[in-house]
């Protein structure tokens, strides 16, 4: 694996202390990111982070708790100086998302949302974007894959991009304990990280498939992400697919979803 041109981002269960605080989870991103991601003079507080998964766990019931305060510090770290937040975009399917997919209903029994979780944390949705995949041809296609990158806010650059097991989740990603000195997390993960500069030395961006002009030479190389950009925030009449909740209007396939 020495030529491999990617950087691991792994989860181990266990609550991680002293030099193995940041091995794993959502500090070894940071890690990485302090030491080879981008420079805080190439990209500003303004670029959105977004999250893209197919299963949400409990948050608390405070963005600040987790979500907008350690987890999305990790995904805002650069090089250089600290920066405020980013604006977080999370891609989750809605209800309809998966009533109009390609297997209908059924689908959502692999997207694991329940209702007393979301209870917990009615702050999410303002975060929430709806699944669209116009430019793979996939947006009928539920997602399973889970991404997680750093955009321009003309949605043309990526700073990078991440390809993971990990889901939204503190068990995924870990949770800091006893005044942050230690890494708590319950699953393993396994992911790959992609940076511009361990693909091309010259290289600060990828470019967003289709969303860079011709005459634009910041890299030699395109990112095809898996959902189309700029994602578009849940309208008032949307809401997240939750897979304990009865739905009646009837699916692609005529089907109403009923969980036991």
């Amino acid at each position: 694996m020495s030529s491999a041109r990617v950087r691991l981002i792994a989860s181990v269960p266990g609550r991680h202390t002293g030099v193995n605080k940041t091995k794993w989870g959502h500090l070894k991103l940071r890690k990485v990111l302090h030491q080879h991601g981008p420079s805080s003079d190439d990209i500003s507080s303004k670029w959105p982070v977004i999250g893209q998964f197919s299963s949400i766990g409990s948050l608390g019931n405070d963005k600040d708790r987790w979500l907008c305060s350690e987890w999305l510090q990790s995904l805002s770290t650069c090089s250089g100086n600290m920066m405020s937040s980013p604006p977080l975009h999370l891609v989750f399917p809605t209800v309809d998302n998966v009533r109009c997919s390609l297997e209908g209903y059924p689908a959502g029994g692999s997207i694991p949302y329940s209702s007393k979780t979301a209870l917990k944390q009615p702050y999410l949705p303002s975060f929430f974007c709806s699944w669209k995949s116009h430019s793979c041809g996939r947006s009928r296609a539920s997602p399973h894959i889970k991404t997680y990158t750093r955009v321009s806010p003309d949605w043309s650059r990526m700073s990078w991009f991440l390809v993971t097991s990990a889901n939204l989740s503190k068990a995924a990603w870990g949770t800091l304990e006893k005044n942050g000195q230690q890494l708590m997390i319950r699953s393993y993960e396994i992911g790959v990280l992609f940076l511009p500069k361990d693909q091309d030395p010259e290289s600060k961006y990828f470019h967003v498939k289709g969303k860079q002009e011709s005459n634009e030479k910041w890299s030699s190389y395109s990112v095809q992400l898996p959902f189309d950009v700029p994602p578009l925030p849940y309208t008032k009449d949307e809401s997240p697919w939750m897979w304990d909740v009865k739905y009646n209007t009837p699916d692609c396939h005529g089907r109403i979803w009923s969980p036991s």
